[in-house]
């Protein structure tokens, strides 16, 4: 990586850990982060047994990684945000947990010997990051031979013209967001990592569109940009379409990624 590569990246980093120290307390009380279902079926693809060892990469407030632990041996989450990681440690010694452990840490420089863990896991982060080749190498040697990988997140629209106005939006909402990865471009990190991809899923959600904007924390300004933008898009013919008005307000449409893969 180049001088100002290294710079950018450092900046980057900077503003993912300002934003989420900022909004730790609104991300872990959102019905998404705490929504049961979704934590359970992704352990089911994910195929978490009792036996299993999880490293759960940018862990965030710790829901996923609580959840684990209460069914598996022993699970360690790691996030680049002092109080991501203050409140997932007060949620896991709330339920008095033995078995979970949290630690602030670059998610690009994993801290453990290498396959420690039967299963390394990262769950809605990836359009935060900006070297996803070397994150995936790093969750790949933090896993044992014959174990798995395993990556959910946001992916990106096909139509160019909609995607473009998403794009918008999550910036605009939290400026901590990168970029939202293809499918495809997800699944080619494994294989060029030499991993071999389990299975693979697409999950359409709807998303409580307010809600969704009071996860994250913005100024004035982004707030009203996030209002005129959304304006411009519920009422445009093609954007218009993921967007849709029910009795408790609007929600948007988005395709989530689930992948799991093996490492050799």
């Amino acid at each position: 990586m180049s001088s100002i590569g290294k710079n950018a990246s450092i900046i980057r980093k900077k503003t993912i850990r300002q934003q989420f120290d900022l909004q730790a307390e609104k991300f872990s009380n959102w019905s998404v982060t705490r929504n049961l279902e979704y934590m359970q079926l992704y352990a089911e693809f994910c195929e978490i047994v009792e036996s299993d060892v999880l490293l759960d990469v940018a862990c965030g407030t710790g829901e996923f990684a609580i959840y684990c632990a209460k069914k598996i041996n022993k699970v360690c989450g790691v996030d680049l945000s002092d109080k991501m990681i203050e409140v997932a440690i007060n949620n896991a010694n709330g339920l008095q947990l033995n078995n979970v452990f949290f630690a602030v840490q670059d998610v690009m420089t994993l801290p453990f010997e290498s396959s420690s863990f039967s299963i390394v896991n990262c769950k809605s982060a990836f359009h935060h990051f900006d070297d996803y080749q070397n994150n995936i190498y790093e969750m790949k040697r933090c896993c044992e031979s014959g174990g798995r990988v395993a990556v959910q997140d946001i992916i990106a629209y096909e139509n160019k013209k909609v995607n473009t106005f998403f794009e918008r939006m999550e910036s605009l909402v939290d400026i901590s967001h990168n970029k939202t990865l293809s499918a495809d471009f997800i699944k080619r990190l494994f294989q060029s990592n030499n991993m071999a991809i389990l299975r693979s899923r697409v999950v359409n959600v709807e998303l409580h569109l307010q809600e969704y904007i009071r996860h994250a924390v913005q100024t004035e300004t982004k707030k009203n940009e996030v209002v005129a933008l959304l304006e411009v898009g519920i009422n445009d013919p093609e954007i218009g379409d993921y967007f849709l008005e029910k009795e408790d307000g609007w929600y948007f449409k988005r395709n989530v990624l689930l992948l799991l893969g093996e490492k050799p």
